[in-house]
């Protein structure tokens, strides 16, 4: 019996430590562009080309399994609109902001994907971001702006709420791209440098980015 309970143990943890482990650390490093649509700078698609603007991020995130990923984000760019575009209200007008978001972040994806799901190469995903920004704008010195606005000069803090769809493809064990399309919602209508007293419409970050993930597994 003493030699018996000894092997028992044994033999009942060797499979356990055969298990192949599903979790993963993920390292993505990306670049991309940012756009701003807010109290003047419309969706209009043709502005959104002139005035597109780099941004650049990190993020980290732990995958629990093959689906359900939870991280944190960073990210840091430059926004620029001119009303011109968009033949709004506040003539002569342009936008010229930077910025830079910290989020919790959750992603999803719709396909079962990393190191031993090799028929599944690539996958579609959604995430989804909470956080805050903080951004700080220059202002035009030659033109009269409304008189109804107020100025938000200095650096500027605000909450953000975000996410969009990508999709990730494995080049190797370690290694993936992603290609991102993302809207970063920043109530407080702060993005502009300035603000309207009965403007209850949130700024918004968009844009599209591209990823490159490095895979730690964890077993």
């Amino acid at each position: 019996m003493r030699i018996l309970l000894p092997a028992l143990l044994v033999a009942l943890t060797f499979p356990a430590l055969g298990q192949r482990s599903l979790q993963s650390l993920n390292l993505n490093v990306h670049l991309g562009s940012s756009n701003h649509i807010g109290d003047f700078a419309t969706g209009d698609i043709n502005a959104m080309l002139q005035e597109a603007r780099p941004s650049g991020g990190v993020e980290f995130s732990f995958y629990t399994g093959s689906r359900w990923g939870f991280g944190a984000e960073m990210d840091f760019g430059a926004l620029f609109a001119d009303n011109a575009h968009h033949k709004g209200i506040y003539t002569g007008v342009e936008l010229h902001t930077t910025y830079a978001t910290s989020a919790a972040r959750i992603t999803y994806h719709l396909l079962p994907y990393g190191k031993y799901w090799k028929r599944n190469a690539m996958t579609p995903y959604l995430f989804g971001t909470v956080g805050g920004a903080f951004s700080q704008s220059s202002y035009m010195e030659d033109i009269a702006y409304p008189t109804h606005i107020t100025f938000d000069a200095g650096t500027n803090l605000s909450a953000t709420l975000g996410g969009g769809l990508g999709f990730k493809t494995r080049h190797s064990e370690h290694l993936s791209s992603t290609i991102e399309y993302y809207n970063t919602f920043v109530p407080g209508d702060r993005l502009e440098g300035w603000h309207t007293g009965d403007d209850q419409t949130w700024d918004r970050i968009t844009g599209i980015r591209l990823g490159l993930i490095y895979s730690f597994y964890t077993w």
